[in-house]
């Protein structure tokens, strides 16, 4: 790691981006209102507002690893309430809830831990009179904060941390995700929660790249809570519980292509002379085909039956196809070697391209018919040079021999 290492900075920026989607779907839930916006850096990290963006709630968020407590004297404290005072929206009387989210434990005893949620151990006029005696010295890195504090009237300071909430020990970004899981868990089955909830990060994580560039434009970007139910709605008919999900995270490295190259399927991919980049598709192919049926199977997705139907209904379209280039072969006496391995290779894009036979009327991803008739070929039965069983055979008793 270098002195420059800016990994402490990307990781606040993913968690200011997750825990925003989390913060609206919290926020619309509880209120039962889809017309509540979210906006970043605009009135703070995070901030809820109404359609015509006023602010209702605003949210500062401190990432850190490993580092100690939040207290009075925190830097994390006085660079927040410097922010909310100086933003007259937010230090208004009459202002928008404001909370302070940060992994960090809140130190016991401190006016901070008097900030909480708890009505039981939430106490503002104490925690105003800790504050107020903190603010009067410190270190360089609150003297803003300080500062600011201290300029402020009475009444604005109490006012403010009448408003203000401290949570502290938030999870942290790697554990966001069981959070966001809980708000998902209603939309779709149990065994689809973590591809639905990739899925959706990926439309949310350029979604807040689009609010940002907005910002820059200079009018304040939001994401109303309706549409990230739209969103949400939409790839749930897509995870619905009969549908095949296709993972497209789902990646191979060179090793494991190259061990897919000692596949049966190959010899007879070479027989018709295709290219190594086409013969390297088809290993990828085959490889996710199987990595899927695989998954499909074990989740309870697939069934053994539905699974044999398909195969069946693969080879026979195959067989009838094969047939059909045997025929115009014999009827037009092509007996030229490269030639037949050219009808060979016609054969096997025309079953690429096919969408006739699918393992479901509404699944459309070409990849796993083509890796199921690879996995088919390994069986040696059906090919697509025409004499790819007369060649393998030589080869296979050359080998013997």
């Amino acid at each position: 790691m270098t002195q420059f290492d800016a990994s402490a900075s990307a990781l606040g920026f993913v968690y200011q981006v997750r825990w925003s989607m989390y913060e609206l779907l919290l926020a619309s839930r509880r209120a039962d209102d889809q017309s509540i916006c979210i906006t970043l850096e605009v009135f703070d990290d995070v901030a809820l507002t109404d359609e015509n963006l006023n602010p209702l709630s605003a949210i500062q968020l401190k990432h850190h690893e490993g580092q100690g407590s939040l207290t009075d004297r925190s830097p994390d404290l006085w660079k927040t309430i410097r922010v909310w005072l100086q933003t007259p929206s937010l230090a208004n009387a009459n202002g928008p809830m404001l909370s302070l989210v940060t992994t960090s434990p809140v130190q016991s005893g401190s006016g901070v831990s008097l900030l909480g949620a708890d009505p039981n151990q939430r106490n503002v006029a104490r925690a105003l009179e800790l504050l107020n005696t903190v603010a009067e010295s410190g270190s360089k890195a609150t003297e803003a904060g300080r500062a600011a504090w201290n300029e402020a009237s009475s009444s604005i300071r109490s006012s403010l941390l009448s408003r203000m909430y401290v949570v502290g020990g938030s999870v942290n970004v790697s554990n966001l995700d069981q959070l966001i899981d809980a708000e998902l868990a209603p939309f779709v089955p149990a065994r689809h929660i973590v591809e639905y909830r990739n899925r959706l990060w990926g439309w949310w994580d350029s979604r807040c790249v689009a609010l940002l560039l907005q910002n820059r434009s200079g009018s304040a970007g939001v994401v109303i809570a309706s549409e990230l139910y739209e969103r949400m709605q939409w790839l749930r008919d897509e995870l619905r519980s009969d549908a095949l999900v296709v993972d497209v995270t789902l990646d191979f490295n060179d090793e494991e292509i190259s061990a897919g190259h000692d596949e049966r399927f190959v010899e007879q991919l070479k027989l018709i002379k295709i290219s190594q980049s086409t013969l390297r598709s088809a290993v990828v192919d085959y490889l996710r085909a199987y990595a899927h049926t695989t998954k499909w199977v074990q989740n309870g997705d697939l069934f053994d039956d539905e699974l044999q139907r398909y195969e069946w209904a693969l080879k026979d379209e195959w067989s009838r196809k094969f047939d059909e280039m045997l025929e115009d072969l014999e009827s037009g006496g092509v007996t030229d070697p490269n030639e037949r391995a050219i009808r060979g290779r016609a054969l096997f894009r025309a079953l690429g391209d096919s969408m006739q036979v699918t393992i479901r009327p509404e699944f459309d991803a070409p990849f796993h018919s083509r890796g199921t008739r690879y996995s088919i070929a390994n069986q040696g039965k059906l090919g697509w040079h025409p004499d790819f069983k007369a060649i393998l055979g030589k080869v296979l008793a050359e080998v013997i021999a």
